[in-house]
Order: structure tokens, then sequence, then C-alpha cells
């Protein structure tokens, strides 16, 4: 299984994420490449900032062992506005900037204790260190292959 705790994995990410630029499209979705990287650094800083409201709800807590190691992520899934780049979620600083953001998040998560108490995730409730880099690789990889990457 792929996660941010694997070193190869991260280095594989960190290499997809340096090969964007701004003349990158997305495939599919309408974020521009700015944006997308925006989101991502806003998402992985969630294990650390709680800037958006816990909506967990049973289901959404149950189905969470689903999401997490076995179905793929699907494309055009609606974002909360505080996640949504062009609504309320954190605006873009420039591609360098969010990227080298983006990139020291990746290392941040990937190398955290296994006991660290991390935050919630907004549709999943609690989550463990390790929950967070399975999550967060599996979020990184969509969006990359979102922008062909």
């Amino acid at each position: 299984m792929k996660t941010l705790r694997d070193e190869k994995c991260r280095a594989a990410l960190i290499g997809r994420l340096n090969i964007l630029s701004l003349q990158s499209k997305p495939v599919w979705g309408r974020m521009s490449v700015e944006q997308m990287l925006s989101h991502l650094v806003q998402a992985a800083e969630l294990p650390f900032v709680a800037s958006v409201p816990d909506r967990s709800s049973l289901f959404s807590r149950l189905a969470k062992p689903l999401v997490l190691y076995l179905l793929p992520m699907p494309k055009e899934v609606k974002t909360s506005a505080e996640m949504d780049q062009q609504q309320d979620g954190r605006k873009p600083e420039g591609l360098e900037a969010d990227r080298a953001r983006i990139i020291g998040e990746i290392e941040r998560l990937g190398t955290l204790p296994v006991e660290h108490e991390c935050l919630y995730r907004p549709f999943f409730g609690k989550m463990s260190a390790k929950e967070w880099a399975v999550i967060g690789h599996k979020h990184i990889d969509h969006h990359l292959r979102q922008f062909g990457v």
C-alpha cells in the first residue's frame, strides 16, 4: 500500500510535483495548477490546523477503511467551499511557493511519529498519523493524475 510514510513513495510524488509548470492543464476538473497545489497544501495542513469543521457521520466513519484501503478516489467529487480554491479555500501563493509548501508537508506527514495526535479529517473524523499518511498519498496522487503527471 502506498503511503507518505514510505520514503520511496514520498520521493515519487515529489518528482511528479516537480514536473508541474504554469502551462500544466487539468485532464478533468476546473482547478488551475496553482489552485490545485494550494488545495493540496490546505489538505495536508488539516492534521495540524482545524481550518474546516468536522462533518463526519457514522456512515462516513464506517466508510473510512473502504476509502483508505480499497476504493479508488473518484473524479469530479464536489469539495466543501472551505476546501475549494475557487470559493473559500486557501488562496494560491504562486506555483513555486506552494510547490515548496506541499513538498514540506509531504515530508512532515510522512515522518510523523506513529503516536502523534492528529486532528480530524472533515469527512472521516479522527484519524491516526498512519491513516493521514495513506489518505495524503492517495489525495496527492489523485490530483497529480488530474494534471497528467
